[in-house]
C-alpha cells in the first residue's frame, strides 16, 4: 500500500519523532542515577509536544491555549532535565522542581472545563463510568498475587483507592504528563493510523509503537536489560501494552472523551507499580513471579479481545 504524505505531513512527522523518540534516547546516555522518578515524568510530555511542535512549524505559530501549556511545559520540564543530567542538581532538587510544574495539571483541567467543546472531562459521561469501573474490575487481575497474600481489608483499600484516590490525585496533579501520552497517542495518532492501516491494524500498530517509544527506560529505569530472561520481559511488556492501546482504543472510539483514557492510564500507572517492580526485577523464574507474569498475559488478552467490538467492527474508516 502506497502512502502519499503532503510536506506539511512530512513536517509534523519528522517533528513528532525527533521530539517523542529522539528526545529520550539522547538523554537516557547521560541521565544520573540518584531518582527514578524524573526521566519517566519528562518522557510522558513529549509526545503531545511532538505534536505540538510540528504543527507550530506549519502554521509559523502557537495557537491554541493546549499548545501553549505544552510549549510551556516542555520548557520547564527540558531545563530541570539539563541541569539534572549536567549534576548541576540533585535528583531530589529536580523532583522537587518537577512537583512545583504540576501546577501546570490544575491549568489544563481548569481549561477543559472551561473550553468545554474541546476536551470536556464530563463528555459522554453516562458511558465513560462503566468503562473506568469495567477496566479496574480487570486490574483485579494482575493484583491476583497480592490478593492471596494480604487480608480483605488491604485488598478493599487497594480497590477503593483505585476507584475515588487515583481519578483526584489523576486529575489534580498528575494529568498534565498523563494527558501528555493520551492526547498524542489516542487523540492524534489513532484516528491516522487506522485511516491508513484499518481500524484493528491501527491500534496494533500504535500498541507496538507505544511499547517501542517506552524503549529508553528499558536500558535505564526498568534495567530489562540486566535480566537473564530480558526476552521475555520485553514479549510481555509488548503483549501488555498493544492490549491497552485496544482497551483505550475502544473506550475513546465509544466516548470520544480523552480524558476518560487519561484515568484510564493513570490507574494502570497505579496499579501496576508495585506489580511492574516485581516484573522487570526477575532475576530466576520463581513460582510467585511465574505466577504475576500469567496474571499479566490473562489481564493482556482480555482487553486484545475488545478488538472483536462493535467499534472495531464497523464500517472502516481505511483510506
Amino acid at each position: 500500500m502506497k502512502v502519499f504524505l503532503l510536506k506539511t505531513d512530512k513536517i509534523k512527522t519528522i517533528a513528532f519523532v525527533a521530539v517523542a523518540y529522539g528526545l529520550p534516547w539522547l538523554f537516557s546516555l547521560w541521565i544520573p542515577s540518584d531518582n527514578n522518578d524524573i526521566f519517566p515524568v519528562y518522557m510522558m510530555i513529549l509526545p503531545t509536544f511532538g505534536i505540538v511542535l510540528g504543527r507550530s512549524i506549519c502554521k509559523r505559530k502557537i495557537y491554541g491555549w493546549i499548545h501553549w501549556l505544552y510549549t510551556i511545559a516542555f520548557a520547564g520540564y527540558t531545563g530541570v532535565m539539563i541541569l539534572w543530567v549536567t549534576k548541576a542538581i540533585s535528583g531530589e532538587a529536580a523532583y522537587d522542581m518537577y512537583l512545583m510544574l504540576m501546577v501546570l495539571s490544575i491549568g489544563l483541567l481548569l481549561g477543559s472545563i472551561i473550553n468545554e467543546q474541546e476536551f470536556s472531562p464530563f463528555k459522554n459521561f453516562k458511558k465513560s463510568v462503566p468503562i473506568y469501573l469495567l477496566f479496574v474490575a480487570i486490574t483485579q487481575i494482575t493484583n491476583l498475587s497480592m490478593i492471596m497474600k494480604v487480608g480483605i481489608g488491604d485488598v478493599l483499600a487497594e480497590i477503593s483507592s483505585e476507584l475515588f484516590i487515583t481519578p483526584i490525585s489523576v486529575m489534580t496533579t498528575e494529568c498534565i504528563y498523563i494527558f501528555g501520552e493520551e492526547y498524542a497517542w489516542r487523540g492524534c495518532l489513532q484516528d491516522r493510523l487506522q485511516r491508513l492501516f484499518g481500524k484493528r491494524m491501527g491500534v496494533i500498530i500504535l500498541g507496538v509503537m507505544w511499547e517501542l517509544w517506552h524503549m529508553p527506560l528499558w536500558f535505564t529505569v526498568y534495567g530489562l536489560n540486566q535480566e537473564k530472561s530480558f526476552l521475555l520481559l520485553v514479549l510481555i511488556r509488548m503483549l501488555r501494552t498493544v492490549g491497552m492501546a485496544v482497551f483505550l482504543g475502544w473506550a475513546y472510539m465509544k466516548t470520544q472523551n480523552i480524558w476518560l483514557c487519561v484515568l484510564i492510564h493513570g490507574v494502570n500507572n497505579s496499579a501496576g507499580a508495585s506489580g511492574y517492580d516485581q516484573l522487570n526485577n526477575i532475576a530466576t523464574i520463581e513460582t510467585s513471579n511465574s505466577f504475576y507474569m500469567i496474571t499479566i498475559c490473562v489481564s493482556a488478552i482480555i482487553l486484545l479481545l475488545f478488538l472483536f467490538s462493535k467499534e472495531y467492527r464497523k464500517e472502516n474508516t481505511k483510506n
